[in-house]
């Protein structure tokens, strides 16, 4: 029988506040909806708000100034979205694009930002999880820096696999569909440029692609590609 353990569940921001502090926090939000395909923001829009999302997901996406978008992050159940304008009054980053239906609290971004100098529990709270947030981020640019597209989709395979991975009798297998364009916009690469590094691995049999699901035969082949000893678990995600 196959196992379908999953292998990672990422820690969000809520997580890590106690019981009291939840409550506390829940209490200024406002709830709001955003359905699938909608845009919540775009960057340079002003960063009046504050979201945490109930349910749901959220991707942020960067674009080009010749129309190229890069995939960054996704925002998942319990994230908050718009952090980085907090105490800076800086407009969004990102693009916020919704990829499910999504159900949010949201948050005044100066009401936040004082009850964050209120409280000590939520300021941590908030400092831990935003670290781990931009560890993860500045790992996923150093993979695509220093080890160019094929360890850049080593990486994102990974990621994948932490995050959506199922153990199989003949590996992990990513548990979503994903297109060659998605792991193009994941790396800053071309669809075709995908292609070919994926052929390369399946005649290795480092992996298989089966209707859009990826399974992976050899995942310390990935590993020891990007030398992953040396990295924090906690921080490969997509």
């Amino acid at each position: 029988m196959i196992d379908t353990k999953t292998i990672y569940q990422p820690q969000s921001f809520y997580d890590l506040l106690s019981d009291e502090m939840k409550s506390l926090f829940l209490s200024y939000g406002t709830e709001v909806f955003a359905s699938n395909g909608s845009i919540l923001f775009y960057e340079g829009d002003p960063s009046n708000h504050i979201y945490l999302i109930v349910k749901g997901q959220i991707r942020l996406t960067k674009t080009s100034a010749d129309g190229k978008v890069f995939f960054l992050q996704k925002k998942n159940q319990n994230d908050l979205l718009g952090e980085l304008s907090l105490f800076n009054n800086l407009s969004y980053h990102f693009n916020a694009e919704v990829t499910q239906d999504t159900e949010m609290l949201r948050f005044n971004r100066t009401d936040l930002e004082q009850l964050m100098m209120k409280y000590g529990e939520l300021s941590v709270a908030y400092m831990q999880w935003l670290s781990s947030e931009n560890n993860t981020m500045l790992a996923q640019f150093r993979d695509l820096v220093f080890c160019g597209k094929q360890g850049a989709v080593f990486s994102i395979l990974i990621r994948l696999s932490n995050e959506y991975g199922k153990e199989v009798s003949r590996g992990v297998l990513i548990n979503r569909k994903i297109t060659n364009q998605e792991l193009a916009n994941y790396v800053g690469a071309t669809r075709e440029s995908i292609n070919r590094i994926l052929k390369r691995l399946m005649k290795q049999n480092i992996l298989s692609v089966n209707t859009k699901y990826i399974t992976i035969h050899n995942i310390e082949f990935l590993k020891t590609h990007l030398r992953c000893s040396h990295c924090p678990f906690e921080e490969c995600k997509i």
